[in-house]
């Protein structure tokens, strides 16, 4: 069975403590003292570490056991296998042992377990590699969310969802990006931040959450309201996945983006083309839209009303089709060219209305910007012109 060595009948004193990868942990299942080697091992700062909880350095499942140790509530293996965290990315395996050194609180000795000794393949652990790298890498704000108390997806939704935001929980492997996204300090790692203070169980959150639920866990493009380090909030769009193991949920992970910036530009677009469409509305000429083969694309209700023709009847449509005029499409764009290099340019065109009446109307065309060629039509209908008689009978 499993015991925990006396620090004084098992470590030779004449070891220097700051050369071992060596913490103390206290009843509270806390970090009180961490070595110099192990420091620089883990890339932490030895002081930043105390009094921290040990999912700061040690993985999850890792940090439970020996949290269960410290405060009596199991006993641990003469030796015993842990994951501890390497930088921001990383993850090393060691080989444990748990001593209890008197007021100093339990002592972890550690010695690292290479590939060899693990019985891991090379291309494995290269793998591995590999996928923290790209994930370090990477400009998507990449999260992972694991539960130091696992959610039983047994119960009923809003339960499960009250466990999600209410069970012990920490960042994982969260990626360089995440801490831009949420403007961490340079000096701070996302990953030791308690996860509700960027992800809040405010309603918009529930609700997300919620739809996770009811999708099995699998959800895309859910908006939620996050907040960044500095408290202000941000609108967020997120790509869920999970990790369920024999009903319990035990990890979420994804990527998360920004959406805030663009939610604002579409509704400045959306102002925008409200306004236009006001303007366009109570212009009192005919107004239109083609493509570059021809097709009306958009037209405003003046148009409707000179010509006769419910707009969504002319709408998809050949211009030509209601021009008597040959060569329609060609005059317009050479209009449109001569518009371009010359600053002016018009042609008239005899439109056919709805009753078969026809009359000269004047076009100008002006080419739109964007990646499909489109122009803009606005017509004004030409004065008919007097006939002889009238002229005569008007000198008589």
């Amino acid at each position: 069975m499993i015991e925990i060595l006396d620090v004084n009948e098992r470590m030779n004193t004449a070891f220097d403590m700051d050369s071992l990868l060596i913490d103390w942990i206290d009843a509270e299942g806390r970090i009180s003292r961490i070595s110099d080697r192990e420091a620089r091992e883990l890339a932490v700062d030895p002081r930043t570490v105390i009094g921290m909880p040990l999912e700061s350095v040690y993985s999850g499942v890792s940090a439970s056991l020996i949290r269960a140790v410290a405060r009596g509530e199991r006993t641990a293996d003469r030796s015993f296998p842990v994951w501890m965290n390497s930088g921001p990315y990383g993850e090393m395996a060691m080989v444990a042992s748990a001593f209890a050194d008197g007021p100093n609180g339990l002592a972890i000795l550690k010695q690292p377990l290479t590939p060899p000794t693990l019985g891991i393949g090379a291309e494995l652990v290269e793998r591995v590699e590999i996928l923290s790298q790209m994930i370090g890498a990477a400009t998507d704000a990449c999260w992972c969310i694991e539960f130091l108390e696992p959610v039983d997806t047994s119960l009923a939704e809003e339960e499960i969802v009250e466990q999600i935001f209410r069970n012990r929980s920490r960042w994982r492997a969260c990626n360089e990006a995440m801490s831009r996204l949420y403007r961490v300090p340079d000096d701070q790692d996302f990953n030791t931040q308690p996860v509700s203070r960027y992800f809040p169980a405010t309603e918009i959150n529930r609700r997300m959450v919620r739809d996770l639920v009811r999708s099995n866990y699998r959800l895309d493009r859910a908006q939620a309201v996050d907040r960044r380090h500095d408290n202000s909030e941000m609108l967020v769009e997120n790509d869920f996945r999970a990790a369920v193991k024999d009903g319990l949920l035990i990890r979420l992970w994804g990527t998360t983006r920004d959406i805030g910036i663009h939610r604002k530009r579409e509704q400045q677009l959306y102002d925008r083309a409200e306004t236009m469409l006001d303007i366009l509305s109570a212009t009192p000429d005919p107004i239109l839209v083609i493509s570059d083969d021809g097709l009306l694309q958009a037209a405003n209700p003046a148009a409707e009303t000179a010509w006769g023709r419910p707009v969504d009847q002319m709408l998809g449509r050949p211009l030509q089709h209601f021009v008597e005029t040959r060569n329609a499409l060609e005059k317009l764009l050479q209009a449109a060219l001569e518009e371009e290099e010359a600053g002016e340019s018009e042609c008239d065109l005899v439109i056919i209305s709805a009753s078969d009446s026809r009359d000269s109307w004047r076009f100008r065309a002006a080419r739109i910007e964007g990646e499909m060629r489109r122009y803009v039509l606005t017509a004004r209908k030409k004065p008919r012109r007097k006939s002889r008689l009238t002229a005569q009978e008007a000198l008589s």
